[in-house]
């Protein structure tokens, strides 16, 4: 099956208060998919339901082509947004604990959890009281008990919270290594644009229950048609120039604009008739979004 999620009109209500909308989406198996929305669109709901927590109001859920089952549900590691691990546990003991729910057995309750440990960087507090860790050893521990029985699938909500910006960089690393040697399907709940542009494939935007975007990072984050155009200076013949060829014309720097062609103008024309009116052309390029223009964009005021 090459399908590791798919939802169709999935729709969850709380007291008659959507929390989805009719949501439908496929990730496909092997890939980071990023799922990212503001606080409270619904990402966490989304999740809950794929671990079998809550059930939806309407519509169809499905891992690897199956309905979700205490079977299917084995081949998952999660890693909640909150870590809550029982102070009075050292680590080895909690990823052993953890490895039996999991379905592991014989010698790899004994080599798994320490193979995750060492992956996390953890493997000098094997023995150290989770009372003791640091929230961001907390998040590494959490993340080795995701990852310790190599699952197919690993479903991370918000897993860089409360990381300083070392913590997070290595376990984006983790992460992106976990998918490339074992192939694991990554699906990640996330409201950091800048570490989802980094490392997912593709990513879907949630706004208040409802998806607006879904697709590859490099068709959402297209041309703008907008051109960035730096000159020496800007005469008064240039400025009426540029505002006459321009649907949208915007200074944001020192002898700098941000415009928009009307869409009779022919863009490759454009720097002969600014040298033509005097200008001297620093630079001319067109420009392109990042994943938090897309993100603003698409969410606009509707917050």
């Amino acid at each position: 099956m090459d399908i590791a999620i798919e939802a169709s009109e999935l729709t969850k209500r709380y007291a008659g208060v959507p929390a989805l909308k009719n949501l439908s989406l496929e990730v496909k198996r092997g890939e980071i998919f990023g799922f990212l929305g503001q606080n409270g669109a619904g990402k966490t709901t989304f999740m809950k339901i794929l671990l079998g927590l809550c059930n939806s109001s309407s519509g169809d859920v499905k891992l690897f082509g199956k309905k979700i089952d205490t079977k299917v549900k084995l081949h998952i590691g999660y890693l909640p947004e909150k870590v809550s691990i029982p102070s009075f546990l050292n680590a080895e003991e909690y990823l052993r604990y953890c490895a039996k729910l999991s379905g592991l057995k014989g010698n790899d309750l004994i080599e798994r959890p320490l193979k995750a440990l060492k992956t996390v960087g953890l493997e000098d507090h094997k023995h150290g009281k989770v009372g003791g860790f640091s929230k961001g050893m907390v998040q590494r521990l959490g993340l080795a008990q995701a990852i310790q029985h190599e699952p197919d699938m690993l479903l991370l909500d918000e897993p860089q919270s409360g990381l300083d910006p070392k913590g997070a960089i290595d376990l984006r690393n983790i992460i992106v290594q976990t998918n490339e040697k074992l192939g694991t399907t990554i699906f990640l709940n996330s409201h950091r644009l800048m570490e989802a542009e980094v490392i997912c494939s593709r990513v879907g935007i949630l706004q208040k229950g409802t998806m607006v975007a879904i697709g590859k990072m490099e068709d959402l984050t297209r041309s703008k048609n907008q051109i960035k155009l730096e000159l020496s200076s800007i005469s008064e013949e240039v400025q009426a120039f540029l505002v006459s060829i321009s649907s949208q014309l915007q200074s944001i720097g020192e002898n700098v604009v941000l415009f928009q062609p009307k869409e009779n103008v022919e863009t490759r024309k454009i720097p002969a008739l600014l040298v033509e009116k005097g200008a001297e052309i620093i630079k001319y390029e067109k420009a392109s979004e990042n994943l938090e223009e897309v993100f603003l964009r698409l969410i606009g005021d509707n917050t």
